[in-house]
This record gives C-alpha cells, structure tokens and sequence, in this order.
C-alpha cells in the first residue's frame, strides 16, 4: 500500500507531459506543389491519344505523319523519359528537390513550345523527345520531394498525390485534344510547368537533403514550416541525423551490398510488373473495344470516359493506402488486373472467331467492364503504389543513384512494350497476348508477398533500417500498430 501511495504521489508530483500539435495544412500545399509537375507526366503521357488521329490525316492542310513517323511520334517520350530520370538523380541530389522540381519546367516548356511551333515531323518529334525528358525528371522528383516532407503515417495519402497528378493531366489531354487543335493542345501543355515553378518558388527544401549537405539551420527552419511551430521535430531530426551518420557517397562497391541492391531490385521488379501487365494494352484497345460495344457515334468521347474512371480511382487508393498497406492494395490490384486480362483473352477469343462468336449472344459488356475494372484496379495500386515504394525503399545516399535506375527502367520497360505489343498480337493473337498479361499480373501478386516489406507507417529511416537487417520481419512489420508520432 505504502508502495503504491508514494508511485501515485510520484505520479502526481511529474509535470503534465506537453502535448504537440502538428499541422498539415503546409505539407498539403507543399505536395500539391510538387505534384503540378506530375500533371505535367499525365499531360504528356495522354496529348498523343488526340493528336495522332489529327496528325495521320492525309486530308489536313498542316503537318502530316505517316505510320513510321507516327511511330517515332509516340515512342519518343519514352526515350526522353528514360534519360530524364537517369538525369534527375543527379539533378535531385546535387541542386536538391526543390529546385529539381522546378528544373523540370524547362524540358517541359521547350518541348511542348517546339511541338505547338512545329512545321515538319522532325520538329514534333524533338518537342516529344524534350517534353519526354520533363516526363521522366518529373516521374522521379515528385515522389522523392513528396516522401521526403510529409509526415511517417500519412506518406501514404501524400504519396498518392503523384498518381492524381497523373491522371488529372491524362484527362485534362483528352479534353483538351477533343475540343482544341492539337497545336492549342500542345501550348496548353505549358501550364502545369508554369504552376510547379512559380509554385516551388514558395516551397521548402526538405529537411533531409539539407541536413545531408550541412545546412542545419535551413533544416529546422523547414520542418518548423512543414510541421508548425508547436510540433515535436526533434525526434525527426534525431531520426535523420542518425541515418546521415554512415552517409558517404555512392560508389561501385556499393552495388554489391545487400542492404542496397535489395531494394533496388525489388523496385525494378514493381516497375517491370507496372509496365508488363497490360495498361499499355487496355488503353491501346479500348477505343476498339468501346467502339463494338455501340459507341460508334461517341467514339471521340472514349479517352474522356477512361480518363474520368482513372481520376475516381485514384481517390480509392487515395483512401486505402495509408489503412490497407501497400501491399495490400498491390495485392488486391493485381488480382483484379489478373482477372480482367482472362476475361480479355476470353472476349477476343470468342469474338474473333466468327463461328465461336454465332453460337454465344453479343458479350461487348463483359470487354466493356473488363476495361474499367483493369483501370481502377491498376490506379488504385500498381500506378500510384510502384512511385511512392521507390520514394521508400531506398536509403538517403542511394537515393538520387537507385531513383534514377529504378525511373528508366519504367521508361525503358514502356518502350519495350510499345514497341513489342504489335509483335505479341500477330505471334500470340489478342487472346494469348492478355492472357500472358494475366499470368504475369498472378506473378505479380505472388512476388508482392513474398519479397516486398509492408513500409506503411513507417519512417525511411525505420525502412532503411529493416534492409540492414536491424528492423522487424516483415510478419512484425505488417501487424506492428502505426506509431503516430509528432502529433
């Protein structure tokens, strides 16, 4: 008794622990920021869809291409993009996010302004190619600047920034390649460059990579910004600065450590399965598809339909990531993915074959909801979830290096499909083509389960330490509760 009165008068003589506030109404601003410049990805990834139909006319009095041309015209990008992102890893690490971000306007602004001006294929294909390595800076930077300011346990929902960056600027492509020439469309591309610059401009730098180059003032300056002036960034500070004990540059020996090469393998693998499972197909169809389904007389007004149901499904995973986990939602992406791509195969199948077609009843809808079920279950995770793991996965002085191996290989990935699509359908017809992006969607949720850590409400300091082998399993890791600190 004697005890347990003088623990409770203990207990009552300690001083009321502060409480901190932390607030998000900064990091919000900060993220949409940055995530201009993703629009910016979206907008050049979605200009093509309207402008070739334009372009490929024989009948117009302006530029025409024809099929080789055109071929170049849509393949560019992601040559541009592949040297943009091996590009923007050194630009993110030598000038910092920041100003990363706001170099990407430069690319941006000369290639769209090369394509609008353009008189000749050559010139459309140089603003492709400059606008392409905007795509792949932007691709690699807005994940990396996102992950680096917004707190551990919302990084999720932040990090989905990226992807609705995407596919807003995917949309706005379509809407603005239906209504305007594609020259209009073109000079319309410059303003989400013009947003993330003048933007940035009011931005902080973010904390980790000014502590990694000395710059400590400027440091707690920007967290004291991000977080509030009533916010705990001590630990966060702390954090870092442990993490930043052992930095030293990237060397080849490097290449070797399992700590390092691991996630970086596993992030090249995500972007393989991001690229191999068939969005490229699914978009590459579904005017075709739609068009048999009885749309023929709205078929200009298919891109718009696809661009919507990728805007809604972003807020899907906008609402997950953070409760699910990202290997739940890649988990259960994938499976819908998987599904889709059968049911795709079984559709062609059946309709390309007149007398298998003459016996069943006209099943356009089930190809119809296969599409939409495919875009919303690769939105709400293998889109947005492959950015936001590369921005986690790997330690802050590999960071710059790893992010950009892991971008071009997405681009390089994009180019390889492009370019090898056409082969696939006369080699495999439709049928086998998506049933062989159906198996390795199935891959793709077993290598998830196997080899990717739950990272989910945790710091990349906490990450790059379950890699060296001084974190939890990841059994321990998937139902270990979210420590919400700083708050």
């Amino acid at each position: 008794m004697k005890q347990n009165g003088y623990l409770d008068q203990q207990t009552a003589s300690e001083p009321p622990k502060k409480i901190f506030h932390e607030r998000l109404w900064t990091v919000l601003i900060a993220c949409l920021s940055a995530a201009f410049a993703s629009f910016g990805v979206g907008y050049g990834l979605g200009y093509s869809s309207a402008a070739v139909t334009k372009l490929s006319d024989k009948n117009t009095k302006d530029v025409y291409l024809d099929e080789t041309e055109i071929a170049w015209f849509g393949s560019l990008l992601n040559i541009g993009a592949m040297i943009g992102g091996i590009c923007g890893g050194y630009v993110i690490d030598f000038v910092g996010r920041k100003f990363a971000l706001m170099t990407t306007a430069l690319p941006f602004t000369a290639g769209w302004l090369t394509i609008g001006m353009g008189k000749s294929a050559v010139s459309l294909c140089i603003g492709r190619f400059l606008s392409g390595v905007g795509v792949g800076m932007a691709s690699l930077c807005v994940p990396n600047y996102i992950s680096e300011t917004a707190p551990s346990r919302l990084r999720g929902l932040f990090g989905t920034f990226t992807q609705i960056g995407i596919v807003s600027g995917i949309l706005l492509s379509f809407v603005s390649g239906h209504f305007l020439d594609w020259r209009w469309s073109a000079f319309m591309g410059i303003t989400p460059a013009a947003c993330v610059f003048l933007c940035m401009i009011f931005m902080p730098e973010t904390a980790r990579w000014l502590l990694s180059h000395n710059k400590e003032t400027r440091a707690l300056k920007a967290l004291k910004w991000l977080r509030g002036k009533n916010a705990n960034i001590e630990e966060e500070i702390v954090e870092i600065r442990q993490s930043l004990s052992t930095k030293r540059k990237m060397t080849f020996k490097d290449f070797t450590t399992p700590s390092l090469v691991r996630p970086l393998l596993i992030s090249v693998a995500l972007h393989f399965f991001q690229q191999f499972t068939g969005i490229n197909a699914m978009m590459f169809y579904n005017a075709t598809i739609f068009e048999r389904a009885g749309f023929h007389e709205n078929s200009t007004m298919v891109p718009i339909l696809i661009g919507l149901i990728q805007f809604f499904a972003t807020f899907v995973s906008l609402a997950m990531i953070d409760r699910g986990g990202r290997r739940f939602l890649l988990i259960v992406g994938g499976f819908g993915m998987c599904v889709s791509c059968f049911v795709m195969g079984a559709y062609f199948f059946i309709s390309n074959d007149p007398e298998r077609a003459s016996q069943v009843p006209d099943i356009s809808w089930v190809a119809v909801t296969s599409i939409a079920v495919y875009i919303v279950g690769f939105t709400m995770s293998w889109g947005p979830c492959t950015w936001l793991l590369m921005s986690e996965l790997f330690p802050l002085k590999a960071r710059g290096t790893f992010s950009s191996i892991a971008t071009a290989s997405n681009w390089l990935f994009s180019f390889a499909v492009t370019q090898t699509f056409p082969r696939l359908l006369v080699v495999f017809n439709p049928a086998g083509t998506f049933w062989l992006f159906g198996s390795l969607s199935f891959i793709s949720i077993i290598f998830v389960f196997v080899f990717l850590p739950e990272t989910k409400g945790k710091s990349l300091e906490e990450i790059q330490q379950y890699f060296e082998g001084k974190g939890k399993s990841n059994k321990e890791t998937s139902s270990t509760p979210v420590k919400e600190s700083n708050v």
